[in-house]
């Protein structure tokens, strides 16, 4: 089920801040719905959690750089 909240209160939960979830509307990463006459902007909370991907992945970059064969243990 999707959950939708305002770009102010998406904005409040993630840490992320209201301008930069409006770039992310503005360049069609994210879809913007309207209620019918009413003037707030909702974003749909799954489509936004899923549009975040880390930068470096930590577990890839740790089973690359430690094999532990090459360690007295």
């Amino acid at each position: 089920m999707s959950s939708f909240v305002t770009i102010q209160k998406a904005a409040l939960d993630t840490g992320v801040d209201d301008s930069y979830i409006r770039r992310m509307i503005k360049n069609n990463d994210l879809t913007a719905y309207k209620k019918d006459g009413y003037k707030r902007i909702y974003i749909d909370m799954d489509e936004f959690n899923l549009s975040l991907v880390p930068v470096n992945n930590t577990d890839e970059a740790i089973e690359e750089d430690f094999d532990l064969e090459n360690f007295l243990v």
